[in-house]
């Protein structure tokens, strides 16, 4: 599907902004000189001609009129479980309180769950995320783990870049393993989000680009074979060695991703950010995500999960002691989001 008259389209590596005219004006801009010609018009013999040029334009305007609609969409919806999946850009995330800050500014009542299970390193077959095992296939069974420990309604997934990074080889395995991921999210009824990775200019591999270009097109054909949605970022503000967009760098994306997970305005969150009621919600994201973090990757699993398990497991007991104090962080940031400032 192609990019019509600025409409944004999911799944093509096209992005614009929606047109913001009605359909008459998209016809206006559409139509031919000679067709606003008098003569033209005045002639009997164009009566029917006329008609016949003019379905094809209209059906054309019906089209981006219907594809506007459909981009202002959100894409969550309210009571939505999120999981962020993805190597180190979706894990540094938990740095800065950005995106789950829009998101629930922007969507005040819909009471969203955000859970990052980003693994530095990681990419779409879970290798990072094998630990000590040798068997690469541990990795996904981790992610799996990781998800069903998450248990979100909705995926959106972010990988590419480390497959972009580590070459040719990388590259052609990245979209059977993300088919694979799709699908094993699809079986557990979770709807998939796809996002393109984007050129991180501190990477100096050979030919860099041009396989962070394939693995966009890759992240393309896979949302457009399952129907999924697929978000495009850009980014132009980086940490010093270009490996990581910077505070403002996320933040930037930060909004980018929630006007398409969300939609809303963002005015709220312009008009809380610098406040106090701002930083007090920013402060309960980052402990929130700091315990989900132990949660699902304590720094001790090695004695809790792990080969050594036979020394400290009994003490695996506590993991799940962390939900309930999680669960008592989201309701004040419910809370606080809803809340006006004093």
């Amino acid at each position: 599907m192609a990019c019509l008259f600025g409409t944004f389209c999911i799944a093509t590596p096209c992005i614009g902004k929606p047109s913001s005219g009605n359909l008459a004006t998209i016809w206006r801009s559409l139509r031919p000189d000679f067709l606003r010609c008098p003569v033209f018009l005045r002639w009997p013999v164009f009566s029917h001609c006329r008609v016949l040029l003019l379905l094809p334009m209209l059906w054309l305007g019906l089209l981006a009129a219907t594809g506007t609609a459909a981009a202002a969409d959100p894409i969550l919806r309210s009571g939505d479980s999120l999981a962020l999946v993805g190597g180190t850009f979706i894990e540094r995330m938990q740095a800065n309180p950005w995106l789950e800050a829009e998101l629930q500014l922007r969507r005040s009542d819909w009471q969203l769950r955000v859970r990052n299970l980003g693994w530095s390193g990681d990419d779409v077959h879970g290798f990072a995320r094998k630990v000590f095992d040798p068997n690469p296939e541990k990795g996904f069974q981790r992610l799996q783990y990781d998800l069903d420990l998450a248990n979100p309604t909705a995926v959106l997934l972010a990988y590419g870049f480390a497959e972009a990074s580590n070459g040719g080889d990388a590259v052609e395995r990245f979209e059977p393993g993300l088919v694979r991921l799709v699908e094993s999210q699809l079986e557990r009824q979770r709807r998939v989000i796809l996002m393109r990775p984007f050129v991180l200019p501190g990477v100096r591999t050979k030919g860099y680009e041009d396989s962070i270009r394939a693995c966009a097109e890759t992240v393309d054909r896979v949302g457009e074979r399952f129907g999924l949605p697929v978000i495009g970022v850009t980014c132009d503000d980086f940490i010093v060695d270009g490996l990581l967009p910077s505070e403002r760098g996320y933040r930037d994306i930060a909004s980018q991703l929630a006007e398409r997970l969300v939609g809303g305005s963002a005015d709220a969150v312009e008009a809380i950010a610098s406040t106090q009621q701002g930083g007090e919600l920013g402060r309960l994201i980052l402990r929130k995500d700091e315990l989900f973090f132990h949660r699902h990757r304590p720094q001790n699993e090695t004695y809790l999960l792990l080969f050594r398990k036979h020394e400290q497991g009994n003490n695996a007991v506590e993991l799940p002691q962390f939900d309930p104090l999680i669960d008592e962080l989201e309701s004040q940031i419910w809370r606080l989001a809803q809340r006006p400032e004093n």
